[in-house]
């Protein structure tokens, strides 16, 4: 079943997005996230710290277990706060899937970096046709499931900029 058949997503928050993701995709999402150079390590230990809490681990305990391990964590045992749920969904797409977000700026003709948007630029939110015909290029060139996950990830995290994703098919 789709998510959007299964989540209502203007109501949805990271976390339960996070929730209705398949297992295999939720583990790509936790390794990514600690592959990702966030500049700080602010993001790593917001996720140290919830499977500290979550699993009852000590902290220094949380910081001796190998990255796969905690990714499991993560991914299968922890529910995340709409924080860390957003920077996994982040991570995911950032390490996982440029090649799809830079398709998707590029059919917008929003200016970008290998799939970031360009510094300086703010995005106005692109109109339905716009986002409809963007979504048909990913459509086409990467699987579906990761389309969809991509698409619902951008209007949870950003409403504003992406309303016009909740119209899409």
């Amino acid at each position: 079943m789709a998510l959007r058949e299964r989540l209502d997503l203007e109501r949805c928050t990271p976390a339960q997005f996070w929730a209705a993701l398949e297992p295999e995709v939720r583990l790509a999402a936790a390794r990514s996230l600690y592959a990702h150079d966030w500049g700080s390590t602010q993001t790593k230990r917001e996720a140290d710290a919830t499977i500290m809490h979550a699993m009852r681990f000590r902290e220094a305990a949380v910081r001796q277990l190998p990255v796969e391990r905690r990714a499991q964590y993560l991914a299968k045992s922890v529910r995340p706060g709409d924080s860390l749920a957003g920077s996994l969904l982040l991570a995911l797409h950032l390490e996982e899937r440029r090649p799809m977000l830079a398709a998707f700026l590029d059919a917008l003709g929003i200016p970008h970096e290998n799939g970031l948007i360009a510094e300086g630029h703010d995005p106005k939110p692109p109109d339905v046709a716009k986002l409809e015909r963007a979504a048909k290029v990913l459509a086409e060139r990467f699987p579906a499931a990761d389309v969809e996950v991509y698409l619902g990830a951008l209007y949870v995290l950003d409403r504003e900029t992406w309303a016009g994703l909740k119209d899409l098919k």
